[in-house]
């Protein structure tokens, strides 16, 4: 069993992604959260595996890539605020179990989980891919847990899917979105997770289309 594997099936981890989602809503009652449980850490795993893999990184930078993402949001058990070096530390506990994952191996895993919220300081494709998938789902399964109370976050919920693909070193994006919100994704909210979305790809050396398929 390999170390991905070995975190994937620890019972502290996945009783982590399992309750976040409650312990948010009771916690930070009335903020707009979207999930960050199992559904949304298995997602940036396998986007992360996908986008490291189509890049012909190797198999040791897939690996430390997909354990990033598994425990980049786990910090969110301790409440939302700073939640991304919550989630730095924390993850530092587990991989301190993994005999067999060096010093320096750990600290690049530790450094992407916690510049994963805001990209101040990308320093590995690992933190580069963890950036683009963390900010690229947007969609309906990844549903809010309190009622939306304006516009943009109504809009949010009518996002049915997103796919993403590479060719050669042009990422596509595609959104099944309406009308309004293809509209405003790039004037509202949105703006900011688009700019770090192209940072992350530029890292990574490539260039960002996105495709909106309106319903």
């Amino acid at each position: 069993m390999d170390r991905y594997e070995r975190l994937y099936h620890s019972t502290d981890i996945a009783m982590i992604l399992d309750n976040v989602n409650e312990v948010l809503s009771k916690v930070e009652k009335g903020m707009l959260r979207g999930c960050h449980g199992r559904y949304h850490a298995m997602f940036v795993v396998d986007t992360v595996e996908y986008l490291l893999k189509s890049l012909s990184y190797d198999s040791k930078t897939v690996e430390f890539g997909k354990i990033a993402a598994l425990l980049h949001d786990i910090g969110n058990i301790a409440g939302r605020w700073n939640h991304a070096r919550k989630s730095a530390a924390l993850a530092e506990v587990f991989l301190d179990d993994l005999e067999d994952l060096l010093p320096g191996e750990k600290d690049v895993i530790v450094q992407a989980i916690g510049d994963h919220s805001d990209g101040k300081n990308i320093l590995s494709p690992i933190g580069a891919a963890l950036l683009l998938a963390d900010k690229v789902d947007v969609s309906k399964r990844r549903r809010l847990h309190v009622e939306p109370v304006d516009n943009w976050y109504s809009n949010l919920l009518q996002i049915e899917d997103m796919d993403i693909n590479i060719f050669d070193t042009e990422i596509i994006i595609h959104f099944i979105t309406t009308e309004a919100f293809a509209k405003e994704m790039f004037i509202g909210g949105y703006r900011k997770e688009f700019n770090l979305i192209t940072k992350a790809a530029e890292y990574l050396g490539c260039t960002c289309k996105y495709q909106f398929i309106r319903k």
